[in-house]
Parts: C-alpha cells; structure tokens; sequence
C-alpha cells in the first residue's frame, strides 16, 4: 500500500493525495496577474506549423519582456504591463513564450477588467495543442471555462470544465473544474448535481514530482504551514464498505509533544476515499483539545491502521511524516501594528514585523534577523557618468541602459528582532442547528395537508390520459405512507469544537518586532543603529526566509518612502475625475456593476429592486451617452453593449433591438456583434416574429469566427418548435416539427462544442417519443446521459427514458429510471409523478 501527498495551496479546493495525504488550504486567494485587448487574428497566429518554431534567442528576449511587464505591474503601471505583454505577441509570434503573455492578459481581463469575451480569445490561444506545456493548457483550459462561467453561459462552462477533467486528470486544476461545475448547476437551480461534483472537490490526484525518477515517482513533496489547517485524505478500497455516517480515525501527532485524533468522513456514496481535517496553532502541546499544537522545526506524523491489506495480513499501521514550515512575511507597520504604512516618518522610529513560524523554537521569547537599508535615486549626472566606460579597441563607451540601478545605497542597519506576546481573541463557533421534534399533534396535521411539502402539480401527458402507462394510488395521502417522516428526528451529537487558546504564559505568536530610528540627515554615521535619511528616499527592510512552503530559500522584501510630517488619516477632498475618457469608463463600469446586481435581484424575485437598479444603470449611460459619443471608439462601443444590456433586462426590447442594430451598423467588425445579432434575435422571438428571428439566427452562422454559433442555430430550432405549437392545421404542425427536429439535429452535428447540444439531444429524444420510435428515443436518451451528464433537464430526460422502457415491456427497467429521477433531483417537478409510478411498479412486483 502507497503513501501519496502533497500541500498545494489553492484559493479555494482541498488538494489530493494518494494513500494518506495532507495539505494546507491557504484563505488567501490566488495572485492573478495579465490585458489589452488582442489583435482579432491573435487566435489563428497560434495555430502556425510546429516547425516554425522561434529560436531560443527570440524566446530570451521575449522572456525578458514578460519580466518587465510583471515589473511594470508591480510598480503599478497596469497599462504599461499590458503593452509590454501585448508586444511580446506581436513581436515574436513563433515564440513559445507568447504563451506565458496570452496567460497574463487572459488573466487580468478576467480578474481587473471582468472582459470575459477578450480574456477568452487569450485562454483559447494558450490552450492550443501546439503549446507544449500541459499545465499552461489545463490552466487556459479552465480560465476559459471560468470566463463563461462568469458570462452564465454554463452549458459552454461545463463543456471545457469536463474537458479539463478528461484530458488532464492529474491536474491542480482538475478540483478546480468540479468546483466550478458544481457551482454552476447550484446557479441553475441543480442542487443534486451540484452536491456530486462539490463531492469530488479535492479528490484529484497531484501531478508527480519532476525531481523523482522512474517508479520512485510521488506526489510532490508534502508540508504542513503553520497555523494553516491540516487536511487528511485516505484512500483505501475496504472503505467503500464504510456505512453511512461512519467516521475513520486517524492519528496525528507533533514532534513537541502533542497527539490528536482526526475523524475521517467519506466524500461520496460507495467511494473509497474519506478527508478529515484539525486546526493547527502554534502553542504549548495540549493533547486531545481538538487542535494541533506545533512549533517551528517540528514534525507531525500521521498513523492509519489499515485493517485488511492486499498481502493478507490483518492489520497494518500505514506512517506518514511531514515537515512544518512557516512562509514569512515582513512589513512595515504603524504604531498598533494593524496596517502596513508605505510611507514612514523622518524624525520618528520605524515598526518592522516579520511573520515567521519557523523561528517559534521555544516557549519564550525567540528572535531572528533581518536588514533595514535606506537608498537613494541617484541624480542625472550620476546616470549619465555610469553610462560612459573606458574604452578598449573594439568596444564602445557606452552601456546598456537597462542595467542600470536607479538607486544608490545610503545607510544599513542589521535588525534582531524578538516575538511579541500577541494575545488571541477567543471567536465564538457557529451553533449546529438541531431538529427539534414536533408536537404530535402538529406532525399528524402536517402529515395530512395536502399543501405541505407537495411538488409543483405537471400537466398530464397524452399518453397518459390514454391509461397506457401505470395507474397510481389516489393523490391523498396516507397515514402510514413514509414512516420515517412521522419519525421524530433525535438530536445530533454536539460536535467537538477546539478550546480557546489559553494564556500559559508561554509565547508562540511566530510575530516579531524590532523598531528603528529614522533620522532626518544628510550625513550617514554607519556605527550607530540609526538610519539617516532625507525625504522620498527609499526604505528596504529585507528578511530571508530560508524555509518555507516553496522548498527553496526565498528572499522578503518591503519597501517604503521616508516623508516629512505626519501620516495621518486621508479626507477626500475632491471627487470628481477631471479626464474625461477615464470618467466616461468609470461610469461604465459603474453602470455595469448595478445591472448585475439587478440580475441577481430578479433571480430571486425581488422585481421591483431589480427595477431600480436597472434605471439607475439606464440613468448613468445615458447620462454619458453625449460624451462618448465626442470619444467614440472602444468607449462608445462600450456604452451601446451596455445599453442594450439594460434594455434587454427591463424587457424594453424596442430600444433593445434598436441599440442592437446601431452597433452593428457603426462598429460591424465588433466582437460583440454577434452577442449583439442574438439579443436582437431573442427580442424578435419574445416579439412572435419568429420568421425574423430565424433570419438574425442565420446571419450569426454566417459569422465563421463567432463561438455563438451554436447557440444561434439552437435558437432556429426553438423558433420552429414554437411555430409547430402555434399551428392549429395538425399536418402543417408536423411538418414543422420535423423541420424543428432537423434544426435540432444540426446543432448536435456541426456543433458539438457548443453548449447547447445536450438540449438539443433531448428534443431530438422526445421527437422520437412522440411519434412512439420508442428504440431510437432510448438510444438518444443514453446517448445524452453518458456524454452530456451536466446537459439541462436531465430529470426529463430520465421521466422519458422511463416512459419508454414501459412501452416496451421493460418494466423494470423502467422503474429504475424513475427511482434515479427521485434520488438524483428530489426538488424537480417529476419527481412526485415519478414516485407515483415507481410505486405503482413496485406494487406490480416489478
């Protein structure tokens, strides 16, 4: 039996393992760096021949600019960052290092400008096949999936999350994809679907370790950080086994004393992988108290007894060690170290923190180094004499700019600092709720209201009007008919929650301090251990983190300017923004952000706020409406998309449709163009001008490039369906279901990205059903549950696939469909009409 692990710290999943596996889940989110806007052919430049293949000169180069963007960005010059990566692509578009420039503007479009269209185009440029680094693919891969979740085109979402399960399954980013599928079918209303994948968040195997070697392999090396809470994964197949609401211990234990049992719960139905999880501290070993106390140095071991192995044995005692590290930090701080300061006071001491749990050693009062250094920006004339060297017969007297340091160094100081006694408030645990039993009195009247608890009543079938399918009992309900509901629920078992940390007198806080005096001075006197400083020098506090999560010694480094005055709080005095392309786009985004939340308001039902916030966007564009207009451009581009947005949710889809066509007719090579052509085409079918609907749905199939193609064709086949319903000559009717179901049938054939295809399946299905194919419909209906498993609608499916199975005799097979409809989505509107027949089967013996 193998041990895997590994301690990968993600923004939001648990990390995988293999045997015994542990990992630390860092709450801060992940660094998202990468815009600009790319060249519209951005996307075929990558799809060159292998062969052209930049040199390693041009991948240096190119290198080096990508480091000059993420400079660019750190010094907060996001627009300089952006050019910087954008020329990358355009001047060395054979390079491989373009890849890294698509991945860092695909990156911040997403992240800073909420551009999902753009960052897209970026995403699919990285993910091509041509790019031979699978991670940056399975990264582009899921970003594109993230940029069409956050545009609630899920069916597209769910497509590439599951490519990414599929084609890279040892991938980080594979929790990442289950995490994202189960939140989109949480936003669709899917709460069983949801709840499997969120299952399988975490359950992913890491990638091996490229340092290791043939069959010495492993996961990467696993480490624990300090403070961070321990998570334990076991994988063993004796525990698909495990009985419901069964817990697996799991042993762990520090080096400095302290030992603790974690409860393992499983992640799924019948699966062999359980996870627990304990809060780790640094403190004095307290045993058993629900928390792991750790100190710096230590180790912590974790002991599984495998009860039955593969060799025979009975028992056996699987051990697996990890290291804790602490990853450092270092600031500097104000007077009650509670913020960072970017700037610090001449004349008075400056407050430097570093966080460490690697130098917590004892019960007192450690201490560690660190070096505090003030420089200066050299003048011009300094520059410019570096620039000239001697020169020697063929050399030239000049140096590259470039390397050139801006700043001079004016004074150091070496800093010990000591841990400081940080006194830890107590946060009190959420309370579990617990189901109190009823009175019996109330539980019979609930028991027998028809109103309580009953699912939305479905219009009966044709079919079933005609008594081919099973008759079910009477809709009152019975006394006795689910004993289990009228059984008072016990109280749950108080969960075990850790003890406040109590003051021992020892200090373990992993906070050190030191404070140093800044002088006002032109002069330096290097003995003392003052700095001597004048105003806007650059102050460097730098600290080595020798260990840490990285495995690698990794240096700190915090900078502040030295000012005259005082810092004290900051009143803003004037709020209004003089550059008025920067107004007109703040506005924007403003507008933007209001029509979102209107979205959310409407989800839940709240019209009337959603309303509100749709006239308060509406107000703001057209407020801004004459200013872009004189800028024109992107800007304007910008304000008609995000008018017509508004239009479209407040349901006036003449202006809708009327903003539409404006942007088509003064921006027609718009990316937006076609999004734009689809709304127009929507207004059209909500209008019942479905023959006008059908010709703007055409027009987006003309549009080759466009990614809503498929969506435009399934919309042509909604238009048709919705003609046949509407058509009271039933010959003519069906003639326009068959014209619907070859529309439908296109969408599965030439689109079978799109995210529409499992929709389009399950039409095809019924189609089949209706003209009782019952054979063809079952294959359909398998074909769509083992490809499209997060395709809409799968609980019709399912009553279908059912329905289906009867008519041909197969009656127990039938029944299982409709027993999976209950069990896999309990809240659907089937559900009580599959219950009804499933029963009625059972009570036929099949």
């Amino acid at each position: 039996m193998k041990i895997l692990s590994t301690a990968r710290s993600l923004g939001f999943v648990l990390v995988a393992f293999g045997l015994v596996a542990i990992a630390v889940v860092s709450s801060d989110s992940l660094p998202r760096l990468a815009l600009g806007q790319p060249a519209r052919d951005t996307k075929d430049k990558d799809k060159g021949p292998a062969s052209e293949r930049g040199s390693l000169v041009e991948d240096r180069t190119a290198r080096k600019l990508i480091e000059a963007g993420d400079a660019r960005l750190e010094a907060n010059e996001p627009t300089k960052a952006v050019e910087v990566w954008q020329s990358v692509i355009e001047r060395y578009p054979r390079s491989k290092v373009r890849f890294d420039a698509h991945l860092k503007l695909g990156n911040y479009l997403l992240a800073k400008e909420r551009a999902f269209d753009r960052a897209r185009t970026h995403f699919e440029s990285a993910a091509i096949e041509e790019n031979g680094s699978e991670e940056q693919r399975a990264e582009a891969m899921l970003k594109i999936g993230v940029c069409y979740f956050e545009s609630r085109n899920f069916g597209k979402c769910f497509k590439f999350m599951r490519d990414v399960i599929e084609k890279f399954p040892v991938s980080p980013q594979v929790n990442q994809a289950f995490y994202y599928i189960g939140r989109g079918h949480f936003e669709q209303g899917h709460y069983s679907r949801a709840i499997t994948a969120l299952e399988r968040v975490g359950t992913a195997l890491p990638p091996p370790d490229p340092k290791a070697e043939g069959p010495k392999a492993t996961a990467t090396a696993e480490i624990l950080e300090a403070g961070k809470r321990l998570f334990v994964r076991v994988d063993d197949a004796d525990l698909a086994a495990l009985e419901p609401g069964k817990t697996v211990p799991v042993r762990v234990e520090s080096t400095s004393g302290d030992v603790e049992t974690v409860e393992c719960h499983a992640i799924g139905r019948n699966v062999r992988v359980v996870i627990g999880s304990i809060p780790t501290a640094l403190g004095k070993p307290r045993p058993n108290n629900g928390r792991l106390e750790i100190r710096g140095g230590d180790k912590v071991k974790i002991s599984y007894l495998d009860v039955h192995t593969a060799t025979g044995n009975k028992e056996r005692l699987v051990v697996k060690e990890i290291d804790v590290v602490g990853t450092a930090t270092a600031a500097i701080m104000d007077g009650a170290y509670s913020e960072t300061l970017a700037g610090v006071v001449l004349g008075r001491g400056i407050n430097l923190q570093v966080v460490d749990a690697d130098w917590d050693l004892t019960d007192g009062a450690d201490i560690l180094k660190a070096t505090v250094e003030v420089y200066r920006e050299k003048t011009p004339e300094e520059i410019a004499a570096e620039t000239m060297v001697p020169t020697t017969p063929g050399t030239t007297g000049k140096v590259d700019p470039t390397k050139l340091d801006r700043f001079k160094k004016i004074d150091k100081v070496d800093v010990i600092l000591t841990e400081a006694k940080i006194v830890k408030q107590v946060v009190e645990s959420t309370p579990i709720p617990i189901d109190i039993p009823k009175d019996p009195k109330e539980e019979k009247k609930d028991a027998t209201d028809p109103k309580a608890d009953s699912p939305t009543p479905t219009p009966k079938k044709e079919e079933e009007k005609k008594g081919d399918e099973p008759k079910t009992d009477s809709p009152t309900p019975k006394k006795a008919e689910d004993p289990k509901a009228e059984t008072p629920k016990k109280d749950m078992p108080p969960k075990v929650e850790p003890k406040p940390i109590e003051d021992d007198g020892t200090i373990h806080s992993g906070v050190f301090r030191a404070v140093v005096f800044l002088e006002k001075s032109e002069k330096v006197n290097p003995a003392d251990q003052a700095l001597q400083a004048m105003p806007n020098d650059l102050i460097v506090f730098t600290y080595i983190d020798a260990k840490n999560a990285t495995g690698e010694s990794r240096t700190v480094v915090f900078k502040a300017r030295a000012v005259e005055g005082s810092l004290g709080s900051v009143r803003v005095s004037q709020t209004q923004i003089s550059d008025q392309d920067l107004r007109v786009r703040t506005q924007l985004k403003t507008a933007s952000a209001l029509t979102n939340i209107g979205n959310r308001y409407k989800e839940f039902g709240l019209k009337q706020h959603a309303d509100q916030k749709y006239q308060q966007a509406m107000a703001l564009c057209e407020e801004i409406s004459g200013e872009a207009t004189k800028l024109g451009g992107r800007t304007l581009e910008e304000t008609y998309v995000q008018l017509w947005k508004i239009y479209f949710e407040m349901d006036k889809l003449d202006l809708a449709a009327a903003m539409s066509q404006r942007l088509q007719r003064e921006f027609p090579n718009s990316e937006f163009v076609d999004a734009a052509l689809i709304s127009l085409a929507q207004v059209a079918r909500k209008q019942n001008q479905l023959q006008r609907a059908i010709g703007i749905y055409t027009s987006v199939l003309r549009l080759d490039k466009s990614p809503l193609r498929g969506e435009a064709q399934y919309g042509i086949a909604e238009c048709y369906e919705d003609m046949a319903k509407a058509t009271a000559d039933p010959a003519g009717s069906a003639q326009l279901f068959d014209q619907s179901f070859q529309e439908y049938k296109k969408v599965f054939d030439k689109f079978p990205d799109s995210g529409r295809v499992g929709e389009a399946v399950s039409k095809m299905a019924n189609y089949y059903y209706v003209q009782k194919d019952y054979a063809r419909a079952i294959d359909v209906f398998e074909s769509v549950l083992r490809a499209q498993p997060d395709a809409k609608f799968l609980d019709v499916i399912l009553f279908n696939y059912g329905r289906c199975l009867y008519r041909l005799e197969k009656k127990g097979d039938a029944r299982k469909q409709f027993d999976q409809l209950i069990a896999d989505f309990p809240e659907s509107a089937l559900a009580a009409d599959a219950k009804k027949i499933s029963e009625a089967l059972r009570k036929a013996g099949h």
